[in-house]
């Protein structure tokens, strides 16, 4: 039970980013501080489903994080993205915590492209939280959708909300108010300098907390190997990170930095055929 309590604590004052059902996964956007709302990516399943829109060849990926190195804190995701159509369509699994808390994600993502600068997606979640020590368990459902949009020749604009009839945990009939799951709003750009460098910005608020800027960077070496790197405020946190490919698989290893709390390693892997 102290355990429990210690864990609650910490995700309750700590203000852990991936609680709740807002979970980004993928290595890669971890390394730019998740500043991805506004970029073409796999994990655009989590980020902006509408970054899954130009995908032409079917994909299947996994990912693991474990924030401040705290083992109840880990989380893990894997999904796949093949072509549908004019569109995408993908479906993830994101799971986080441990025996005494646990939550997770479940959904299924539709995106398509409209005319060549032009994207949407949208996707359709079960979400469910746990507790241990015979405490009990729930689940709900809840929608998030994103645009993302050509500005300019390598500028990108996107926007994604996530849940916004902000679907409800529990009701109590103790509390005034029934506990229920955040909405959160990001937009941002993204701008391509060449085909090696990318830069992204971010501003993300989610209604329990103040908002946050975010920015990242994207350097490839070649078509085999990328360094990335970010930074966010609101917390204050940095990121790094590579990325390497060989054939159809691609290795992501990533990692953030609490200024407080310390590092949280990241590493995902992506198969395409």
């Amino acid at each position: 039970m102290n355990n429990f309590l210690l864990l609650t604590s910490a995700l309750v004052l700590l203000q852990i980013p991936c609680m709740a059902g807002n979970m980004p996964a993928g290595a890669r956007p971890a390394a730019m501080a998740n500043a991805a709302v506004a970029i073409y990516d796999f994990w655009g399943l989590t980020h902006n489903q509408a970054g899954i829109a130009k995908t032409n060849k079917p994909m299947m990926a996994m990912y693991a994080d474990n924030r401040y190195m705290i083992p109840e804190l880990s989380q893990v995701s894997a999904g796949f993205v093949k072509p549908s159509g004019r569109g995408a369509l993908g479906g993830s699994v994101c799971w986080f915590g441990n025996e005494l808390y646990h939550e997770g994600k479940v959904g299924i993502t539709y995106a398509r492209m409209f005319g060549g600068k032009f994207a949407a997606g949208v996707k359709l979640n079960y979400l469910f939280v746990s507790l241990g020590d015979g405490l009990g368990s729930t689940g709900n459902v809840a929608a998030e959708a994103g645009l993302l949009c050509e500005i300019l020749p390598g500028l990108i604009a996107g926007a994604h909300v996530y849940n916004p009839g902000r679907a409800k945990i529990a009701a109590y009939n103790y509390l005034e108010h029934d506990e229920r799951h955040p909405a959160v709003i990001r937009s941002g750009l993204s701008y391509s300098f060449s085909e090696t460098l990318l830069v992204t910005i971010e501003a993300k608020k989610d209604i329990r907390h103040n908002a946050r800027a975010k920015a990242g960077l994207e350097y490839g070496f070649g078509e085999q190997m990328t360094l990335r790197a970010g930074i966010a405020t609101n917390p204050m946190e940095n990121s790094f990170g590579f990325g390497l490919r060989a054939g159809g698989w691609q290795f992501d290893i990533a990692s953030s930095y609490h200024y407080i709390l310390g590092y949280s390693p990241q590493a995902g892997i992506l198969y395409s055929w």
